[in-house]
């Protein structure tokens, strides 16, 4: 997809990058070289082309955002804070003194983007089985409800069966990215020696320990400490599970 050319024609006569501008695509940058860690431990596949296709620009004009040689307008902060799940300001401070060529319309049902690759919930490597990436959506009151930032919410999938009942093989599993430090007895999606997992975390002697719900596995039954030695990184704390009825 092309940007229009109506909007080249703006970029093309707003002038060189002010300090202002600079500091936007710094922010910018660094915001995109996070999401493109995330996206990796994820599996997901992020790249400049695969934005450029979501924001209906070229691949070009997203290198040149992301560089600091195009200035960052109004509607483009929109579009690459909706695209990197942040808020505009985190990537321009000074938002409100922009002229607003496009005002965003006020989605009362958001978009929450879903990944492909499945968290596990027993042992074992995790596959990457799903299709595609795709996003799901849920009513804006009820995320405000529960002080939730749609931009900072992520859903994937559980596979497996050492969470049951909780959360059985297949459920939708929302979490929460700005709730990233351990509570007890809570549920995280996190990132522990090379698996995606949706696991307990419980405190037991100052030590955090990763637990399953599933009791009727023997190897389940006590909760296993965290090797300091292995990666670990919580993704964020589950809010919400989508299950099927049987």
């Amino acid at each position: 997809m092309l940007i229009p050319a109506s909007s080249l024609r703006r970029m093309s006569k707003s002038g060189k990058p002010n300090a202002a501008d600079k500091a936007a695509a710094a922010n910018l940058q660094r915001i995109w070289n996070q999401r493109a860690q995330e996206a990796k431990e994820l599996g997901e596949r992020f790249t400049q082309d695969a934005a450029a296709e979501a924001l209906g620009y070229t691949q070009g004009m997203v290198s040149q955002c992301l560089n600091g040689t195009t200035k960052l307008g109004y509607r483009a902060v929109l579009k690459f804070a909706k695209y990197l799940r942040v808020a505009p300001t985190d990537i321009r401070q000074d938002l409100d003194a922009l002229p607003r060529d496009s005002e965003s319309d006020d989605d009362d049902w958001p978009d929450i983007l879903a990944y492909r690759q499945p968290a596990a919930l027993g042992d074992g490597a995790v596959p990457d089985d799903y299709a595609e990436t795709h996003a799901l959506k849920f009513r804006a009151d009820s995320l405000r409800r529960k002080r939730l930032k749609p931009d900072r919410l992520g859903v994937c999938y559980g596979k497996g069966d050492s969470m049951l009942p909780r959360i059985r093989s297949g459920d939708a599993i929302l979490f929460d990215m700005n709730d990233t430090e351990p509570k007890d007895e809570c549920i995280f999606v996190i990132s522990y020696d090379g698996e995606l997992l949706a696991k307990k975390l419980v405190e037991i002697g100052g030590r955090w320990h990763i637990e399953s719900l599933n009791k009727d596995e023997p190897k389940n039954r006590k909760p296993k400490p965290i090797d300091e030695f292995k990666q670990f990184r919580i993704h964020g704390r589950v809010r919400w599970i989508g299950s099927w009825e049987d």
